[in-house]
């Protein structure tokens, strides 16, 4: 090869399946950084988890050690790795109604397929509902089973590891009243928690149904996305069913977005039904112990529940007899033994 030849450099993705032998030489010096350093060694931190970061950092090695030290920190300030058991989110079915968004399937990859409806509901609505407190708890919850839940369970249905997923954002109904600077601030929130705590984990996104109007609020959301995340934002208005079905399955997609899915009489909507490979199959070790832990917290409950009961229920018989007892003309504080007459020896 020349000087001058014209042909570029062959690039790599930092996928574990495709890395180069610099990105490869990285991987380890991140890791013997992390040992060096006693960071972490909880097991959970795999090569494909740590390659989320140096992929996001573009395989800087400083840069990503900045980056994931931070992470670390705000794991322990959040609880992060008990969230899917002690965040309930109580209140998340009642918001759903007003703001639809889940989980709903997988794309033809087997990726997890998540639908969002931001546009049909002003904040203070949805505030009223479920405090800031609890949608920020919410969203780390929700991203927690994402990576030990969902992932894991997907991976096992495709037969292939499956670490990113495919998204569609629907602005139907989308003005720029809405957007105001409450709105910014929570779409800002959503946005960080993902970007500098689970980076890489979106394949794709669809804006659908954008309008004219939409141009400005690009405008105003798109300073928060790193350049990466923009190139795998595709933004279309109406007629977006075409493309969105070389990803999605029309099977999978909801009716109301130009899909065949449609809920069984009686069933739930799409967004409540969290339809996907995670209710057949397994996730990983913390995604399991988490569902175990969340099992026996359930029994307790119940067997709580079944002795308050009982108990109730005894205080109740305890209550009749004491009745009974006093219209006797008996003492209640009496032995019972006390009411019995003598027997009759004569």
């Amino acid at each position: 090869m020349g000087w001058f030849s014209s042909k570029k450099k062959e690039e790599h993705s930092g996928f574990m399946d495709d890395m180069s032998e610099e990105q490869q030489q990285t991987l380890e010096e991140f890791k013997k950084v992390i040992a060096e350093e006693s960071l972490t060694e909880d097991p959970r931190y795999d090569d494909y988890y740590l390659l989320r970061f140096l992929r996001a950092r573009k395989f800087d090695i400083e840069k990503t050690m900045e980056m994931f030290k931070k992470f670390l920190e705000w794991r322990v300030e959040h609880r992060a790795d008990e969230a899917m058991v002690i965040y309930k989110c109580p209140n998340i079915s009642k918001a759903k109604e007003i703001y639809p968004h889940g989980y709903h399937g997988t794309d033809l990859e087997g990726r997890p397929f998540y639908i969002d409806q931001p546009c049909n509901f002003h904040l203070d609505d949805l505030l009223e509902i479920i405090s800031k407190e609890e949608l920020y708890v919410y969203y780390v919850r929700e991203y927690e089973k994402l990576l030990h839940i969902r992932f894991p369970a997907c991976s096992a249905a495709a037969g292939k590891k499956i670490e990113q997923s495919f998204s569609l954002l629907n602005l139907k109904g989308f003005s720029m009243g809405k957007l105001k600077e409450k709105s910014r601030n929570f779409i800002k929130l959503a946005i960080d928690i993902g970007s500098d705590n689970y980076p890489e984990i979106m394949y794709k996104t669809f804006i659908v149904n954008t309008s004219f109007v939409f141009k400005g609020a690009w405008a105003i959301i798109s300073p928060f996305l790193d350049a990466k995340t923009k190139k795998k934002i595709s933004i279309h208005g109406s007629s977006f069913q075409k493309e969105l079905f070389k990803y999605v399955d029309p099977a999978t997609v909801p009716e109301s977005l130009g899909g065949e899915w449609t809920p069984s009489e009686g069933g739930e909507e799409w967004f409540s039904a969290d339809m996907g490979p995670w209710n057949e199959y397994p996730g990983d070790e913390f995604g399991e112990a988490a569902k175990q832990a969340l099992l026996e917290e359930e029994k307790n409950e119940i067997s709580a529940s079944e002795a308050t009961d009982s108990t109730l229920a005894t205080s109740s018989k305890v209550q009749e007899l004491t009745e009974d007892m006093g219209k006797l003309d008996v003492d209640p504080a009496a032995p019972i033994s006390s009411a019995i007459p003598p027997p009759d020896n004569s």
